[in-house]
């Protein structure tokens, strides 16, 4: 049996494992996302970065002679003396006078600056000598008259050490720092990756969005009802968008399961606590609460319950363009006393809808509480499950008014869309009067990303950088969520 450490060690061992597979992820779906941008970004680097080595590219030419110092019958003690003199070569090319004698020495002009370095083989000997400059007409020069001056320097200071010259390396005209095309090409990629990298790094790092299960995790203590995978949609050359249903006989497998699962366990959690009514919201437009919302109604319903969902969302209705339903009163209509719950009803699929209805002026203040309290009754007496579709609850106060006519509420959190700030206000009020179920999060990529011939038709309120101004607009010009 394992020992509590030893148990503690594999949990952690896993979830280092965990963490760089959620890590790759998020490279990689930052890489699906700005696979334009980083390419664009990849050329442009690359590019400059093999300007810059070819332009800046200066040749070194290299020569080396290796001595053998020895001036005693211990081997020993001339190993030690070739150390001391192979160290003795930086401080000796520094010195202005054997610079001087070294110049003076050369047959001709020295042109450019050079570089003078050592190295000595362990346990012997033997050391050498490495003369490096971008002058080729000079580097030979160079070692013949170090060849001249360094013994005489050396005799000054040592005196009894014999040098013998061992091997002698002239430059036959070939840089030892090759300008190689391929080199200067792999440098520019390299260079290009790099960049690439830290630029995805610094995103996923300032990035506040959800992108997957732990990130709620660190927002609210609520259950994760499900994931919905990401459905890739394929080109369609009819250009026509299939919407995501359950019913429909050529939605992708893992959609389907994912949609099934999540309604199998809040009949199993609604069945214990006996709640009927459940309202779905999310925190901001396109996040895909409204495709939640009639996917489960079509669920339940496909285990034959009786169900009923309300298009709550009456600042831009969905679930009437979604189901392909025929005009007609509904919700607005009835708060107003101009139609009964039988005339803004429509029975398909087994799922009966109540519409939205037309809007007209404000939505605030809208919702008739005598009404409202009245037609949930009548189906809490004729319905197994009811479901209401609500704005979102971050941008509008219309979730948390419907709330108030609910059991339990489902949120629906998009990645890579809410703020993980906006996600908390959204669901605070939800968890404060206890009444949050758990949470959907819909085309989450950790799992796998399937193909169908699908198109999401995400709607949109209108391009939202900051939400918190869209409740402060008339409310005639505001929209909530299109098909998802």
């Amino acid at each position: 049996m394992q020992t509590e450490e030893q148990r503690n060690i594999t949990e952690a061992e896993e979830m280092e494992k965990i963490d760089l597979v959620s890590w790759l992820q998020d490279y990689l779906s930052c890489l699906k996302k700005f696979w334009l941008q980083f390419l664009l970004i990849f050329v442009i680097v690359a590019g400059i970065s093999v300007s810059y080595f070819e332009f800046t590219y200066e040749p070194v030419y290299s020569v080396k002679i290796t001595y053998a110092a020895s001036g005693t019958e211990y081997m020993t003690v001339n190993s030690a003396v070739a150390k001391r003199l192979s160290k003795s070569i930086p401080v000796l090319t520094a010195n202005d006078e054997f610079k001087k004698d070294l110049l003076s020495a050369v047959d001709g002009e020295v042109s450019g600056g050079f570089s003078i370095v050592s190295s000595n083989t362990d346990e012997s000997n033997f050391f050498s000598v490495t003369i490096s400059t971008n002058d080729y007409e000079s580097v030979n020069p160079l070692l013949e008259a170090f060849q001249k001056v360094y013994p005489k320097w050396v005799s000054k200071t040592t005196g009894t050490v014999e040098l013998q010259i061992v091997d002698k390396a002239a430059s036959s005209g070939r840089p030892v720092n090759v300008n190689s095309l391929a080199a200067i090409f792999a440098k520019g990629f390299l260079a290009g990756l790099v960049v690439c990298f830290a630029l995805a790094t610094v995103y996923l790092l300032s990035v506040r969005t959800v992108r997957k299960e732990s990130d709620m995790k660190r927002i609210t203590s609520a259950r994760c009802i499900s994931c919905i995978p990401e459905v890739v949609p394929k080109k369609r050359s009819n250009n026509k968008k299939l919407k995501l249903l359950i019913t429909n006989k050529r939605i992708d497998w893992g959609f389907k399961q994912s949609m099934l699962m999540i309604q199998s366990r809040l009949q199993q959690i609604m069945r214990r606590t006996g709640d009927k009514v459940l309202l779905i919201t999310s925190t901001i437009p396109a996040e895909g609460k409204t495709m939640t919302s009639v996917n489960m109604a079509l669920a339940f319903a496909q285990e034959g319950m009786k169900v009923a969902l309300l298009d709550g969302d009456l600042r831009k209705p969905s679930v009437s363009e979604l189901m392909k339903l025929p005009e007609g009163p509904g919700l607005t209509e009835y708060f107003r006393g101009e139609s009964t719950p039988e005339e803004i009803q429509v029975v398909k699929d087994g799922v009966t809808f109540f519409r939205a209805g037309q809007k007209k002026g404000k939505v605030s203040g809208l919702i008739d509480e005598e009404k409202m309290n009245s037609l949930l009754e009548k189906l809490r007496k004729e319905y197994d499950v009811i479901l209401m579709d609500a704005a979102p609850s971050y941008v509008f106060s219309d979730a948390m008014i419907l709330s108030s006519y609910a059991d339990k509420v489902l949120y629906v959190v998009g990645v890579d869309k809410a703020d993980a700030k906006e996600i908390r206000v959204g669901m605070n009020s939800f968890e404060e009067k206890e009444k949050l179920i758990g949470y959907v999060i819909n085309r989450d990529t950790g799992g796998y990303i399937s193909q169908s011939g699908y198109g999401y038709g995400y709607g949109r309120y209108g391009k939202y950088q900051k939400y918190r101004k869209y409740a402060e607009l008339d409310e005639e010009t505001m929209n909530t969520e299109d098909t998802l």
